[in-house]
Formats: structure tokens, sequence, C-alpha cells
């Protein structure tokens, strides 16, 4: 889990169209624009660990209608396993555990270029767990394999660019008092712990898991939590650049809170429908359910 760090003056930036890194998120990216390929040369491979770059929002102008937050059943192992990975293991588990995304659709340039980007404001510095460097054949063209984890946020104070890719004077956001001791503060946190708590609980009854993930709640700071378990959500641009711009502790746990709360309702109402439609099977019906599962985890346990 990242902790804070001294951020530079200025870092280079990719581009995220209609996504966001939050801080303890991490993100698998192919790179394979030549913006992008020269950004993670001389901002990451040649500065190795020492590297940072920065993740932008850019906002595409055809970005359809924001959709309500709903984790399927077919999510829930994959939720659980997100959440353990990031706040309970070193970076080289972490690794192996990503959203896969690549950076050409993620970049305001191409035959785009000629458009208006509407860059977001805030953004995320990120660090390089993880750097593969690829030869295409028989082209010849350099790409990357890039996992990138979410560090803290920063504002944009001057956007230009360097070569083919765009770097940006920055300033971190940090919290501007200490909120510890605030009794509404303390609240939210205890408001938001119970109800992450209640969502994993039932992820892990679906999942017969033990409660591991909880154990690790109690060991994180509770506004880190707020950022990483909301980046495990799939939620909408706007709902994701919300949580982006909750600098202040008290607003980021609130919205939190009703993001877990809703996926956890979303559970609830999953259930009963289920439950449902399985009443009104006949026998046949079932065995023959239970006949398709049973092969569908077979073939998962041959491949």
């Amino acid at each position: 889990m990242a902790e804070s760090v001294e951020l530079p003056t200025r870092l280079g930036i990719l581009p995220f169209r209609n996504k966001v890194l939050l801080p303890g998120a991490i993100i698998r990216i192919r790179c394979t624009s030549p913006s992008s390929v020269k950004l993670v040369e001389q901002e990451l491979w040649q500065r190795e660990e020492k590297g940072l770059i920065g993740i932008l929002p850019v906002r595409d102008a055809a970005e359809a209608a924001t959709v309500a937050p709903v984790l399927s059943q077919g999510d829930f192992c994959l939720f659980l396993h997100s959440i353990q990975m990031s706040v309970g293991s070193d970076s080289g588990e972490r690794s192996s555990r990503v959203q896969v995304g690549t950076s050409d659709s993620h970049r305001p340039d191409g035959k785009n270029q000629q458009e208006v980007i509407h860059w977001h404001t805030r953004g995320v510095a990120a660090r390089a767990l993880h750097l593969s460097r690829g030869v295409e054949k028989p082209s010849g063209r350099v790409t990357y394999v890039v996992v990138l984890e979410g560090l803290c946020r920063f504002n944009v104070q001057e956007l230009s660019t360097r070569g083919t890719y765009y770097t940006a004077r920055i300033s971190p956001l940090e919290m501007t008092k200490s909120v510890e001791q605030d009794p509404e503060f303390i609240s939210l946190s205890r408001q938001f712990k119970a109800t992450a708590t209640e969502l994993i609980s039932v992820l892990e009854q679906k999942q017969k898991t033990g409660g591991r993930t909880k154990v690790l709640l109690e060991t994180v700071p509770v506004h880190k939590l707020a950022d990483i378990f909301v980046a495990s959500f799939e939620i909408s641009f706007e709902e994701q650049l919300c949580m982006l711009d909750s600098v202040d502790l008290k607003v980021r746990l609130s919205k939190a809170t009703e993001l877990v709360d809703r996926h956890l309702q979303s559970i609830h109402v999953a259930e009963k429908i289920t439950q449902k439609v399985e009443g009104q099977l006949s026998k046949s019906q079932k065995e023959f359910l239970l006949r398709q599962q049973v092969c569908t985890l077979t073939s998962a346990l041959i491949f």
C-alpha cells in the first residue's frame, strides 16, 4: 500500500480517457503509441524505481450517460482478491492483480488530435511496480507493459509538452489539517468501516473464504481504505471524478460509504431475484443447471 511520497514540482502526464486512477489502486497498461512509449522510456524506464508519472483524467465530449455502479455475482471473487492484494501484499504480489487497459484508448492524440482536450485539473501521481519492454514484429515497433500504483492526489498548475508527451507543473493535495480527533470524522469512519465490513462478510460467505480481509480493514488508515474500495468498483466516470476531487477526508468517507452501501444493496436485490427464480424452477431444470455448473467448474480446473 502506497504511503505519502514527496512529489517533484513537475511530472510527465499520461492521459486517461474517461477513467480515473485513485491512490492505492493498481492498473496494468499496454503502451503502444509514440507519445506513451516516449513517456515511459524517459520518465520510468530510465529512472527505474525513482520514476514517477502523473495520471490525469481526460473527459470525452461524446461520453455516454453515467451508469449506476453494480457489482455482479461474477465479480465477487475478483473484488475480494482486489481488496486483499491492495491492502495486504507487497509490490511483487500486487503486480499479478491488476486491471488491464491500454494507453492508446486513454490518450487524446492520434486521429482525434484536433479535438479540444478536456483535461481534469486534478490527478494522481503513480509509480511503476513492473515494466516490461517488447518489440512488435515485423514492424519493430517498441511497446511497454506497465503496472502502475496510484500514490497521492495532485493539482495541475500548468500543462505543457515535452517532445511528444505532456508534462504538468503540479502541487500536492494534502490534508489541510488533522481531523483524526474530529467527532464527525470519527463517526464517518465508524460508519464506513461498518458498511465495508458487512460487504466483505457477504462476499466471503459467497466465496467461502476466511476473514483475512476484515483483519486488514483494521490495519490500514480509513481514508486510504475509502480510495481502495471505490477503486475496486465499476462505477461511472462522474463518480470516479467525484471521488478523486474529494480531498476533504470527511467528504471522501461520506462518498465512499454511499458507494459501498449501494453495492451492498445491489447484492441483496440480486440474491432475492435469484431465490425467486430458483424457487420457480422444476426439479429437471435445477438438475440441468447443476450439471452446467459442474461442467463449467471442470473446464476451469482443466484449463
